[in-house]
C-alpha cells in the first residue's frame, strides 16, 4: 500500500507539472497568436488603404484620360472648322478677318446717308458699287455655309457641330448723335442687310440649314470692340468707317 501511494503521489505531481507546462505554452502561444492577428489587421488595413488610393488614382487617371480625349477631339474639330472657314479668310476683296477679335468684317466701306439703314439707292452712298459687293458677300457666305453643311454630312467628326452666325450692325456718332436712336439704327442696318440677302434668295434660316445654323441679328450701336478711333483732324472720315457690318461665325461643339 505504501508503494502504491508513493506512485500515485508522484504520478499526480507529474500530471500537475505537465498541466502547468501546457498552460504556460497555451498562454504564450495565445499571446503570440494575438500579436500576429493584430499585425495582420494592421497590414490588412494598410493594404486596404493602398488599394483604395490605387483605385482612386485609377479613377482619376481614367477621368483625366477621358477629358484629354474629349479635348483632343474638340481641338481636332476646331481645327477642321478653322480650315473650313479658310475660303472667307482668303477672300480679302470681300472680307477682312480680325484675328484679335476672331470675326469677319467687310473689307469695303459701307456708308449710309444720315439716319438711313436700308440697302436702297436713296439711303446708301455709292449704291451700285456697294450693293454689288454686298451681294457678293452674301453669295460667298452662303457658299461657305453650304460647304459647312456638306462637311457635316461627309465628316463624322463634324456631325455634332453647329454654328452661331451673327450679323451685327454698327453706327457712327455724327450730326448730334443720340445713343438710343443709333443703337436702334444699327440693329435696323443688320436687319435690312439680312432682309436684302433674303430677297436675293440667300436665306440663312432656310430649312436646309436647320440644325446647322443659328442666326442672330444684332445692333452694336456705339459699342463693340475694334471701333475706329476718332481723328481730331478728320473727325467725319474715321467716324464714318464705324458704319459697318460684322459677321461672326461661332462653332458650337456638342454641349460646349
Amino acid at each position: 500500500m505504501k508503494k502504491s501511494n508513493f506512485f500515485w503521489v508522484g504520478f499526480a505531481d507529474l500530471m500537475t507539472s505537465l498541466f502547468f507546462i501546457m498552460l504556460v505554452l497555451y498562454v504564450v502561444s495565445f499571446a503570440l497568436y494575438k500579436k500576429q492577428i493584430e499585425e495582420i489587421d494592421v497590414l490588412k488595413a494598410s493594404l486596404e488603404n493602398k488599394i483604395t488610393e490605387l483605385k482612386k488614382s485609377v479613377d482619376e487617371f481614367e477621368e483625366n484620360k477621358k477629358l484629354l480625349l474629349i479635348q483632343a477631339e474638340k481641338a481636332k474639330i476646331i481645327e477642321a472648322v478653322e480650315k473650313n472657314l479658310e475660303p472667307l479668310k482668303s477672300d480679302t476683296s470681300l472680307f477682312r478677318y480680325e484675328e484679335k477679335y476672331k470675326r469677319f468684317t467687310l473689307a469695303f466701306d459701307v456708308e449710309f446717308k444720315t439716319n438711313k439703314s436700308e440697302i436702297k439707292i436713296d439711303e446708301l452712298e455709292d449704291f451700285d458699287i456697294t450693293s454689288n459687293k454686298i451681294q457678293d458677300v452674301g453669295k460667298k457666305l452662303q457658299n461657305t455655309i453650304d460647304y459647312l453643311a456638306t462637311k457635316k454630312v461627309q465628316d463624322s467628326t463634324m456631325g455634332n457641330v453647329s454654328y452661331l452666325v451673327i450679323i451685327s450692325g454698327y453706327a457712327s456718332k455724327l450730326n448730334d448723335p443720340k445713343e438710343k436712336n443709333d443703337y436702334i439704327l444699327s440693329y435696323k442696318r443688320a436687319y435690312y442687310l439680312w432682309n436684302y440677302w433674303k430677297e436675293l434668295g440667300i436665306n440663312f434660316e432656310s430649312e436646309k440649314y436647320k440644325g446647322l445654323i443659328d442666326l442672330q441679328i444684332s445692333g452694336n450701336g456705339w459699342g463693340g470692340v475694334g471701333r475706329f478711333n476718332r481723328d481730331p483732324d478728320n473727325y467725319f472720315e474715321n467716324e464714318t468707317k464705324n458704319q459697318r457690318f460684322i459677321i461672326q461665325i461661332v462653332p458650337k461643339i456638342g454641349k460646349t
